[in-house]
């Protein structure tokens, strides 16, 4: 397993467009290292937790947050971001290169 890119700090390198009001974790493995909610866009539209109900959960906002994002596979989490009507989940790879939504 390849670390994660880091700056100058030793820090883990993050994306530039990251929105303010995010919840995010990383992952260790799999082509998906970093999973990120944009809680501003999220609507509570809950389909992530129900596809991927060990990376996401709701909070007592009604608003969902990545919670273990090592519970399941790349595929179940691509397909929990892409069950998203507003597109709030943001998956990068080890690079912090955007895997999903495409721009």
């Amino acid at each position: 397993m390849q670390p994660l890119p880091q700056n100058e700090n030793g820090e883990v390198k993050l994306p530039d467009n990251l929105p303010d009001d995010i919840s995010m974790k990383i992952r260790n493995g799999g082509e998906i290292r970093r999973i990120v909610v944009d809680r501003q866009a999220c609507i509570a539209a809950r389909s992530c937790v129900l596809i991927a109900p060990g990376v996401f959960a709701m909070d007592e906002e009604n608003l969902a947050y990545v919670v273990d994002p090592e519970s399941t596979d790349d595929e179940m989490i691509r397909m929990a971001a892409e069950s998203c009507p507003t597109l709030a989940i943001h998956l990068y790879d080890k690079d912090g290169n955007k895997l999903f939504p495409q721009e």
